[in-house]
């Protein structure tokens, strides 16, 4: 498919006739359409798929009523004038292989306000080769639905219609297995399995001749089947949506854990603990406050003289051999007496010797020793203090302890201390940083009504699954009664052959879908490590990708088999992913179909823009529309594109008009000099 035409006429802020050629030359697949904030970018952005589809490109999410209105206000409203333009339109204009000849189709979309109500009209045409429009003939047009589903699936038509803000909101969501897992049937034609599997089954009800009871019996366990089919569709949406509410609500809890994080929520909720810490060591560091106070009111300030209390030492030292030393003196000059009395005594010299000449000389010697011994006592250095030798004792007792153990005691307690004190300082650090109950308190509230939420969104999910099964049980069963109705009814061998044959299809069919679906989700993951390679731009990072058959999870791997967590992608480079995901999807699907983009670089940094620009825009399709902002595609990037740009475009809306006006170019040139004044 490719687009060659749009053209609006008053459709919102579009007054009058606009047109845009989106043709392509070869080699040069991008059509730029530039636009300042409120010009109508995404209203030509989502006028193809409103041209194309109707009330049905919005999906079961808008009723009749809510899809006039959008159109009642989208008709163009003069400026100055209380009055609409009588209608609006949408023409889109297409180019489309099919059966070996390039066919291009006109859809003319019309919408009128007659007397509030808005009637639609939709005209189609059709040319091949170099032949004029011509509209399709009631047949061609009864199939046009049928057939534009079957060109662009709406489930698919996001892959190929999408904008930058959808993108950031998938990256952040991180619900890219969703956006597998929703469109993959579309993409890989597995819904037309599906339909050809019943066609089958109804094509051989009607040729086995079957009465009228078995029928009935058959279309009754038909009716069932299609009813189970779209409750079994009905459950799995639902499963998305409760899946997608979860998500977004385990994303949340997370978010609060960290914020309760930096605010010290820990702390918080042990606030009780450490108020219980704080008393217990406030007791201990008061009781060693008390002993240190109590050792310093002792001996411990002698210890700040230790050169003093040497010499105290070595003075008390003298004293005590002065106090012996007159002892000694004292007793010496006691015993003289008692020996001078002793030798005048006649009984003495009785048996020795009765010559007083000897008697005398022998006194005199042993009194000159005794005097000489008594004068060497008496040059003795003599007491200063004047203490008993006990008092001596006790006061070096003091001073050796002050010098010993009273030291060690001191550092042993003082480290005690300090380690209590240094305890307690982030005790009460930790009671200052936490924050009040006033503070947190919501915060915890709001926590725990998640957690709550989570945990009926997991019920709900466990239940939905168990109804899944059960339908999927159901469906099967139905089926093999839909088999034995039909087997009941075999006339013939003739008939018997034609069941057994559709029997066998119906396997092979079967067998095809599965191995269809696994040799896509091999190409799947090929396609996506090669986008991840181009958009990331980084080497050695991710070397494999792995989808889960049934879950559709994504895992990235390094060279080495180690998995990589998405949530260790920085926020570009998630964007890039859920891009790389939905190119992937869309090269996997084998659909050549064009590329609208919406608000490309939406808050991308630098590096990614550039990679966006240089890797994946020039590449991306035969056919690129990127829909962007002054400020997106600037004259840098513009410069980059230029050679890959076919035609451009740019728009500003225009208060003194009440419309947009069109430029047939960018608001720069190649050279990025400036052609439009942006304002």
């Amino acid at each position: 498919m490719l687009l060659t035409k749009i053209i609006l006429k008053d459709f919102g802020v579009y007054g009058g006739f606009n047109e845009f050629d989106f043709t392509c030359d070869e080699g040069k697949p991008i059509i730029l359409i530039g636009g300042t904030n409120g010009s109508g970018k995404t209203t030509l952005f989502d006028s193809v798929m409103l041209c194309l589809y109707g009330m049905s490109a919005f999906g079961k999410k808008i009723t009749r009523s809510s899809y006039e209105k959008y159109l009642k206000n989208k008709i163009h409203r003069y400026l100055g004038a209380p009055i609409s333009a009588d209608h609006a339109s949408i023409v889109v204009q297409f180019k489309f292989f099919h059966n070996n000849e390039i066919s291009e189709y006109q859809v003319n979309r019309i919408w009128r306000n007659e007397d509030g109500k808005i009637k639609e009209e939709l005209d189609i045409k059709k040319r091949s080769k170099e032949e004029q429009f011509q509209s399709l003939d009631k047949i061609e047009k009864s199939y046009w639905q049928s057939f534009i589903e079957d060109l662009i699936p709406k489930g698919i038509a996001k892959l190929f219609f999408f904008d930058g803000e959808k993108i950031v909101s998938m990256a952040e969501e991180g619900n890219e297995d969703i956006a597998i897992k929703t469109s993959f049937n579309s993409l890989l034609g597995l819904d037309l399995v599906e339909q050809l599997k019943a066609d089958l089954q109804i094509n051989l009800v009607r040729n086995l001749g079957m009465n009228e009871t078995a029928k009935v019996e058959f279309e009754r366990y038909q009716s069932e089947k299609i009813e189970s089919e779209s409750d079994l569709k009905v459950l799995q949406e639902s499963k998305l949506q409760k899946e997608q509410q979860r998500d977004r609500i385990f994303k949340e809890i997370e978010e609060i854990e960290i914020k309760l994080q930096k605010m010290g929520g820990e702390f918080s909720m042990k606030r009780e603990e450490l108020k219980s810490k704080k008393i217990l060591n406030q007791v201990r560091l008061d009781n060693f406050a008390q002993k240190i106070a109590e050792l310093c009111s002792q001996v411990l300030p002698l210890s700040l003289i230790p050169n003093h209390l040497d010499e105290l030492k070595k003075q008390i030292q003298n004293d005590e051999h002065s106090i012996k030393s007159n002892f000694e003196k004292e007793i010496l000059q006691s015993n003289l007496k008692n020996i001078k009395t002793e030798l005048d005594s006649d009984n003495f010299w009785h048996e020795i010797s009765a010559d007083k000449k000897i008697h005398n000389q022998l006194l005199q010697k042993i009194s000159a020793l005794f005097e000489q011994h008594i004068e060497s006592k008496s040059k003795v250095y003599q007491s200063n203090f004047h203490f008993s030798i006990k008092e001596y004792q006790k006061i070096l007792e003091i001073i050796e302890e002050s010098k010993g153990q009273t030291l060690k005691s001191l550092e042993t307690l003082t480290q005690q201390y300090n380690e209590i004190r240094e305890e307690l300082d982030k005790i009460e650090t930790a009671l200052i940083n936490a924050p009040r109950d006033d503070e947190i308190g919501p915060q915890i509230s709001k926590l725990n009504g998640l957690n709550k939420e989570l945990g009926t969104f997991e019920a709900e999910i466990a239940h939905i699954d168990q109804k899944i099964s059960s339908s999927n049980s159901l469906i099967k069963h139905i089926g093999v009664k839909m088999r034995d109705a039909i087997s009941k009814q075999y006339k013939n061998k003739k008939s018997q052959e034609k069941a057994e044959l559709t029997e066998k299809i119906l396997d092979v069919l079967s067998e095809y879908s599965e191995k269809l679906k696994l040799q896509k989700i091999s190409l799947l993951e090929e396609y996506l490590l090669d986008g991840i390679l181009t958009l990331l731009h980084k080497e050695n990072f991710v070397s494999k990708v792995k989808i889960d058959k049934e879950t559709f999870v994504i895992t990235l791997f390094r060279e080495d088999g180690i998995e990589i967590p998405k949530d260790m992608l920085s926020k570009g480079e998630q964007q890039m992913f859920a891009t790389a995901v939905l190119w992937a999807l869309a090269k996997t699907s084998g659909r050549p179909l064009p590329f609208l983009i919406d608000t490309p670089l939406a808050r991308l940094d630098k590096q990614h823009r550039m990679n966006l620009v240089e890797g994946f825009y020039p590449i991306a399709s035969h056919q690129t529309v990127i829909f962007s902002t002054d400020m997106e595609i600037d004259a840098k990037y513009y410069s980059t594109l230029y050679p890959y740009i076919t035609r451009s475009y740019s728009m500003q809306y225009q208060s003194s008009n009440g419309k947009t006006k069109q430029y047939q170019n960018y608001f720069w040139n190649e050279k990025g000099e400036s052609l439009i004044e942006i304002h």
